[in-house]
């Protein structure tokens, strides 16, 4: 059968994507830093969540054991957590914040989903251990189409498309918190497209070097004593494992969005201010109340 995550994606409980949501939120008045986040979803997300293996119906069950049991520690340990977060981004959009408010957000907001992979890590690891060869060959090559079709989708665009399709989408997700953008504030989410270039090819090799690393972890399964900690990198730790370039590229990217959502917060309306502090508080409440009741 199919990896059972991938049914799960429409038959789990919320809680996860809303503490993604969460936590992007935080990132920036609504998710816009999803070039933030999306680095570290080569891991468990990625690695398990779409349909990449077939699985036994032993490693299925051991898989639906793992998942609800990270489900519970998350509702348990850390969604609490979030919601004192989003209270605090909420009281700092109240007040105003500068682009170090922002980075400091940015990284805290890491540290949450490091958290997640590391507590993930362990089961995750320990399916992969029972892999057959034909399973390892099925995940390897799959994961290396996947990353092959988000290769070519971004290569057939232009550059003028991506550049829209950008700004398309932060305008939606800063709107989405903050109401309507005027002509000015509009003006600075495209000037940030502009001045902010794709690291796509940085990204592509650093996947190609993961995928690598990931093959050569999988062959030693059932001998390499330093199984474990390898796939703990690689599910927890994948930043460890960037290139230099591709590091150099997130990282100036974190600096862009900061600035830009420094920017923004620096032209809102009292109105707009208003609405992005009542949207965040009604998540926080949202978050907190699914922390109390297991989702």
């Amino acid at each position: 059968m199919l990896l059972a995550a991938r049914r799960s994606l429409h038959t789990r409980p919320r809680l996860l994507a809303r503490c993604a949501l969460a936590c992007l939120v935080a990132l920036g008045l609504g998710g816009c830093a999803l070039g933030l986040v999306y680095p570290r979803l080569d891991t468990v997300v990625g690695f398990y969540l779409q349909g990449l293996v077939s699985l036994d119906d032993a490693q299925s069950a051991q898989l639906k054991r793992t998942l609800a049991g990270n489900l519970e520690w998350h509702r348990r340990s850390e969604l609490a957590r979030y919601a004192e977060f989003l209270r605090d981004v909420a009281a700092a959009v109240e007040g105003g914040t500068g682009s170090s408010d922002w980075l400091e957000a940015s990284r805290r907001t890491e540290q949450y989903f490091r958290k997640i992979f590391e507590q993930a890590a362990p089961g995750y690891t320990a399916l992969a251990a029972t892999f057959s060869d034909a399973q390892v060959a099925e995940l390897l090559a799959n994961l290396a189409a996947a990353d092959e079709k988000t290769w070519r989708e971004f290569a057939r665009r232009t550059p003028a498309e991506r550049a829209a399709r950008r700004e398309k989408s932060m305008l939606r997700a800063i709107e989405r918190v903050t109401g309507p953008l005027d002509a000015a504030q509009r003006a600075s989410v495209r000037a940030h497209v502009a001045e902010s270039p794709s690291f796509m090819p940085e990204w592509r090799e650093n996947r190609r070097l993961w995928r690598a690393e990931l093959a050569e972890t999988l062959a030693g399964r059932r001998a390499d004593p330093g199984f474990g900690q390898r796939m703990f990198v690689l599910i927890a730790r994948p930043d460890d494992l960037w290139t230099p370039q591709y590091r150099a590229a997130v990282e100036q990217r974190r600096e862009s969005l900061a600035r830009l959502m420094a920017t923004i917060d620096a032209s809102l309306t009292p109105q707009q201010r208003a609405a992005a502090r009542r949207q965040l508080l009604a998540l926080a409440d949202e978050v907190q109340g699914l922390a109390g009741r297991g989702g």
